[in-house]
């Protein structure tokens, strides 16, 4: 059995660890909900190809890429793929990236010209892309190990409150009212009209 003193040291520990991305996550998804939408500044180029815009990944991503070498910008540091974009009723490339990403479309006049639109977020943007998993890998695992930790800074609170008789109660009546909460709210807000 864990002593006391012990189980109080690791709830601290594991607390202040995880506390600076648990405040991230906190302002960042409050942010979200409050429908405040980060800042990214953009810029447009027009690019001449020698057939017609190509449905293929990567021919559009060397494209991109010779594009940006071009203009002495760095290539987006995360992973590609062809979506489709119902508006113009084809398919384009978007390329993502922790410094920056873009999307290279066909010209809506000229089959023979690609548009591609570099995006380059500012702090706030970076941190809501770190919020929505679209961090490197490296990141993301650490993100795994921080819920883990915080899930234990959870249940090591709840069991030093517990194992005090004196805030026993307290502690029951408060997971008590924070589940009640927890679920009227979450009926209320999907099953109410």
């Amino acid at each position: 059995m864990i002593k006391r003193y012990t189980l109080m040291k690791l709830h601290m520990i594991f607390a202040s660890v995880v506390f600076p991305i648990t405040v991230m996550f906190f302002i960042t998804g409050a942010l979200y909900i409050l429908e405040i939408k980060p800042d990214v500044a953009s810029e447009e180029f027009r690019i001449e190809l020698d057939q017609p815009f190509p449905a293929d990944a990567k021919l559009l991503k060397a494209v991109a890429a010779k594009e940006l070498a071009r203009r002495n910008i760095s290539e987006p540091l995360g992973r590609y793929k062809l979506k489709w974009d119902s508006d113009l009723q084809s398919d384009y490339l978007f390329w993502d990236g922790e410094n920056h990403w873009l999307k290279i479309r066909p010209s809506s006049s000229n089959a023979n010209v690609a548009v591609l639109k570099l995006y380059d977020p500012g702090i706030y943007s970076r941190f809501m892309s770190l919020h929505k998993g679209n961090g490197k890998d490296s990141f993301n695992y650490f993100v795994v190990a921080m819920a883990i930790a915080m899930m234990l800074t959870l249940f090591s609170g709840v069991i030093i409150g517990i194992s005090l008789p004196k805030l026993r109660p307290m502690v029951l009546y408060s997971m008590g009212t924070g589940t009640l909460i927890f679920f009227g709210l979450m009926f209320y807000s999907q099953f109410v009209g």
